[in-house]
């Protein structure tokens, strides 16, 4: 049924972000839904299927509405309230036992549903602030410090018994009141005071993307055009994206049906070419290159599954181990003939010779599209570190998988048409600035007031000289939030199937409705295909690619 086309992967993750450099972003909500079950085809065929739009004259007359950026005005403060002073429940006590405190005493005992505390600060201004927690426990500690009932971060304690102070910094707060609290999780903490206040130097100061490069040095015209118009137009603007269902462009249609525009990114999945069960890859290639000559950009992800046969990507769904697959041997550039070899000999692993089967299946649709001069955003292991699927074992197994990837891509296949996306989304997972080209994070968050600024912040901290993206979103953040908090993320992906269409194939505007997507779309700040500029010359790559060792 064409509703099973539409009931696509939903990798519908809640996350709350961490402000400080060497914290994780919260871990996901896995809400993910069943892919359809469709046969596989891997060749390009002349399609006489159009995007809607290309061929309609039925384009909604909609005005583009102007906004500007409204800019994020510093304005002093500086606040200290004492633990004791704050609201206390439950089985929370304010004690003095402990020496060094300040005040009259300290808050103990409160730890989640049992005893609770917080404390509440009037803010005059939306702007950037300083949150400093001075605490004290017996033992080394990590607990969430929360804002209104949303984590921004984590506090360590060393556990030296001793009050010491952990801060938080550039956070944007809206004005109004502010409840901080500390959620403890794997310790207790005593409390002795909060103090709060503003400052000038956001990290995003400091940013820039003007010497940015490709890591690949061997990148092609099409691929450095393509970087190059995402760097110059990072900070100014935000470009639009669409995930579809594999092998189709119903969500892009969908899009343009309510809008009047189209996304300028089509983003897709290339999991079908290495899923052992029946889901169909057909069209897939044919519209990502469809999409291309449109004037379209092509992005891609790939929800990889165990590449032993289960079927199954997520951790919990496979006994499929990354560790096993680790190895001290140089296998990235190496043919298929000699990965058999070493694979006989049980040098490697049989995790690890399966791995490279998979990363040779994709690699050959990726290849498609060089051989038509198409650039491709590609985003792979997404989302690693909140170990819902296999690749996040550990993160220097993850790593290791990053490096082989990439190697034997960019030298073994000489795929240079690729913009690579990491999206481990926690710091201590990351891959190093000489092996990806954009940072991002995956946002599912109901939350139409909110930018995100404080998730860009985050990623921020871990590179400040690449493009920032919303690689995935359940919900489109306001415009106009985005407009007050300056969160001008590179682009802004859209999650498909039932996050923007019901099982009939009409919007469900459960995420979005239609006036918010019409809104998204139709503003001063945001790039849709209709705004880009050309960005290749249809000029094909060298197809003479031939593999070392062969």
């Amino acid at each position: 049924m064409w509703m099973k086309r539409i009931t696509a992967l939903a990798c519908a993750l809640s996350l709350l972000c961490a402000a400080g450099c060497g914290q994780s972003i919260s871990k996901n909500k896995d809400v993910i839904k069943n892919p359809p079950e469709q046969s596989s085809e891997e060749q390009i065929n002349d399609i006489s299927s159009a995007f809607v739009g290309d061929n309609s004259s039925d384009t909604p007359d909609i005005k583009e509405t102007d906004i500007s950026l409204q800019g994020i005005k510093y304005v002093k403060y500086d606040k200290t309230v004492q633990a004791e002073d704050g609201t206390i429940s439950g089985g929370t006590k304010i004690d003095k036992t402990r020496k060094g405190y300040k005040g009259s005493g300290y808050v103990t005992n409160f730890n989640g549903s049992e005893g609770k505390w917080e404390v509440a600060f009037d803010l005059s201004d939306s702007q950037f602030y300083n949150i400093a927690v001075t605490a004290a426990s017996d033992k080394a500690t990590t607990n969430k410090l929360a804002i209104n009932g949303e984590v921004i971060g984590e506090i360590s304690l060393s556990g030296g018994k001793a009050f010491e102070t952990f801060s938080l910094n550039n956070i944007y707060i809206k004005k109004g009141t502010a409840v901080i609290t500390i959620i403890s999780e794997n310790g207790t903490v005593d409390a002795d005071f909060v103090r709060v206040t503003s400052t000038k130097d956001s990290i995003l100061s400091g940013a820039t993307t003007e010497k940015a490069q490709l890591s690949n040095k061997n990148a092609d015209d099409n691929a450095t055009a393509l970087y190059k118009y995402l760097c110059e137009n990072y900070g100014n603007k935000i470009i639009l994206g669409q995930y579809d269902t594999v092998g189709t462009h119903v969500e892009t249609d969908k899009i343009f049906e309510v809008t009047g525009k189209y996304p300028a990114i089509r983003f897709g999945d290339l999991m079908p070419f290495t899923q052992e069960q029946n889901i169909s890859a057909e069209n897939e290639i044919e519209y990502a290159v469809e999409w291309n000559k449109s004037g379209g950009i092509v992005g891609y992800m790939w929800h990889w599954t165990d590449p032993l046969g289960s079927g199954e990507y997520y951790a919990d769904k496979t006994d499929f181990d990354l560790s096993r697959a680790v190895t001290k041997e140089d296998i990235a550039e190496l043919s298929e003939k000699q990965i058999d070899k070493l694979h006989k000999e049980k040098k490697i692993s049989d995790e690890c010779a399966a791995i490279i089967r998979d990363v040779d299946k994709i690699s050959e649709q990726l290849k498609i599209l060089q051989n038509n001069g198409i650039a491709v955003i590609w985003r792979p292991i997404q989302e690693a570190s909140n170990g819902y699927f296999w690749w996040g074992k550990d993160s220097a197994s993850y790593k290791w998988l990053w490096k082989l990837l990439y190697e034997r891509q960019t030298k073994y296949h000489k795929l240079n048409n690729l913009i690579w996306v990491w999206s481990a989304q926690n710091s201590d997972w990351y891959v190093g600035d000489g092996q990806c080209d954009i940072i991002s994070a995956d946002i599912y968050d109901k939350n139409h007031s909110s930018g995100q600024l404080n998730t860009l912040l985050f990623l921020t901290k871990i590179c400040k000289s690449k493009p920032i993206a919303m690689s995935e979103c359940g919900s489109f953040p306001d415009i106009n939030a985005i407009a007050e908090e300056n969160a001008l993320w590179s682009y802004i992906g859209q999650w498909g199937g039932n996050y923007l269409l019901d099982d009939e194939g009409n919007l469900s505007e459960e995420y979005n409705t239609a006036e918010q997507l019409i809104k998204t779309y139709n503003n001063s700040l945001v790039i849709t295909k209709d705004k880009l500029p050309r960005l290749s010359d249809g000029t094909k790559a060298d197809t003479n690619t031939s593999k070392a060792g062969e």
